[in-house]
């Protein structure tokens, strides 16, 4: 998976490099902050994973979200080992001291 990280401008909205959804939308007032399109493979965070498409649990050998929340690895880590072919992984990390950060994956459809 390729990966791009966001460390100065890390609260910018994150749209979709094959469609341009908006899928995970950073602003306060926002009643929903993720949306996933069909490209999207994961939405997660350091605290947890929001969205786990079918493809990507398939990648990780789970069937739902708490299994793969069951395995050691840090949610940065688990979702770097996500193998779908054409895959970009944006990864956005707060500067310290708070460090925390928010992960987005996405991947061409098999019919494109």
């Amino acid at each position: 998976m390729q990966r791009v990280e966001l460390c100065r401008n890390y609260e910018v909205n994150i749209h979709c490099p094959f469609c341009g959804a908006l899928v995970k939308d950073m602003s306060e007032d926002a009643a929903e902050h993720y949306q996933p399109c069909g490209h999207t493979l994961f939405v997660a965070h350091d605290e947890g994973i929001e969205y786990l498409s079918e493809r990507a649990a398939a990648s990780l050998g789970v069937n739902s979200i708490d299994e793969a929340m069951e395995r050691e690895e840090s949610i940065d880590e688990l979702t770097d080992l996500i193998k779908v072919p054409d895959s970009v992984k944006f990864a956005a990390y707060v500067g310290p001291p708070g460090g925390f950060g928010d992960y987005v994956g996405f991947a061409t459809l098999d019919d494109e």
